[in-house]
């Protein structure tokens, strides 16, 4: 595991091996996880934004389902993530797309050119990783 901008040593907890395989990783400090913030954190090849939500540490991908670049630039207000590229919006609880496609570099699109934008893409979710906290430290389950 390595904090994006800082050098952490890697700590791995298995959970065990069980259908899909998971592994407990160590991520961040409980209180650099804050609430309408984005932390981006790294565990081996995964790059992952943390934030806060009422109170609870939530992880998501930080790859936008439409094209798969980062969000890290992007802004979070409540539970809403809202990828800086094209607009796209995103729960970072539960990852369900809140509305596709809508904007380029930040700047609003008419409807009639979001479509266009898109692709051809349909709107998808981004990838949620369950979390928990103790001693102060945020844990993040990962595919192993």
């Amino acid at each position: 595991m390595r904090r994006v901008g800082r050098e952490a040593p890697e700590r791995v907890l298995n959970l065990g091996h069980h259908r899909g395989g998971m592994k407990r990783i160590e991520v961040a400090n409980s209180a650099d996880v804050r609430e309408n913030k984005i932390l981006v954190a790294r565990v081996d090849d995964l790059l992952l934004i943390l934030t806060r939500v009422d109170g609870r540490a939530y992880a998501v991908e930080n790859k936008c389902a439409h094209l798969g670049w980062s969000m890290a630039r992007g802004s979070i207000t409540g539970s809403t993530l809202r990828c800086p590229w094209h607009g796209s919006r995103f729960d970072v609880c539960s990852g369900k797309n809140l509305d596709w496609v809508n904007a380029f570099a930040g700047v609003r699109m008419p409807r009639w050119a979001q479509g266009l934008m898109a692709l051809g893409k349909e709107p998808a979710p981004i990838r949620t990783f369950e979390t928990s906290e103790e001693s102060g430290r945020v844990f993040v389950s990962v595919p192993d």
